[in-house]
């Protein structure tokens, strides 16, 4: 595992694609909430915080298929969380610390970003526009991301490549000259099973050894200024 201060990248980075929840955005009170209120509705016995945690960089809809099938349910349950999740009041997510910076130097410097996420990027629910573009739009940095790749976009999600694929046809970045940004596992593998740079994003992490105990990170940032100085 390289320092986070390394200069092995300097000069080597022709794009940077970043995860969403929990890297560039703190998402995780929500969506422990909505998970709540998810359960709550249902009638499920677990505990919303230890899920999230647990689901920690992978999409939702696979497992709570699973429970509805282990079930006999014909309920939707992402259909619920979804609508919990997206009737939340504003200012319930915000930016992390320093993010803001990050990304207004990053795109001063002309680097390209792109988005992978495992939340869905442009949906609707009960008739209202969702996804993490609805929210990139309310948090100002919309402007940053004009290549998005959502749950919805790919057939394979992380940490299958395919969505990280997309991204770098998008840019017209190649392999060995992108940089992937997250706070899980399945970032830093998806990063490995696309050929690219990987950076663990700990400034969310109160415990990032659960994440680097499943993968091995090229580097690591504990604040957005530090990936900054990674990219000097």
């Amino acid at each position: 595992m390289r320092h986070p201060a390394s200069s092995a990248l300097e000069g080597s980075i022709d794009a940077i694609v970043f995860d969403y929840d929990d890297t560039l955005v703190d998402t995780f009170p929500a969506r422990v909430e909505a998970m709540r209120l998810t359960f709550t509705e249902v009638g499920l016995p677990y505990d919303p915080t230890e899920f999230v945690e647990t689901m920690r960089g992978s999409p939702f809809r696979p497992a709570f298929d699973e429970i509805s099938d282990g079930r006999g349910w014909k309920l939707d349950l992402m259909g619920v969380y979804l609508r919990h999740y997206w009737s939340k009041g504003p200012g319930f997510v915000h930016l992390f610390d320093g993010v803001r910076e990050m990304l207004d130097a990053l795109k001063q410097r002309g680097v390209p970003m792109g988005l992978l996420t495992s939340k869905s990027h442009d949906i609707l629910v009960e008739g209202r526009r969702a996804g993490a573009v609805v929210e990139a739009e309310q948090l100002g940095i919309n402007g940053h991301f004009p290549h998005i790749v959502g749950f919805e976009d790919v057939t394979h999600h992380k940490p299958h490549p395919e969505g990280l694929e997309r991204l770098m046809a998008r840019m017209g970045a190649s392999p060995d000259r992108t940089l992937v940004v997250g706070d899980s596992w399945s970032d830093v593998e998806v990063a490995k099973n696309g050929g690219c740079w990987s950076c663990l994003a700990t400034w969310g992490l109160d415990n990032p050894t659960d994440q680097t105990s499943r993968a091995t990170p090229d580097f690591i940032a504990e604040t957005p200024a530090q990936l900054l100085s990674l990219l000097a």
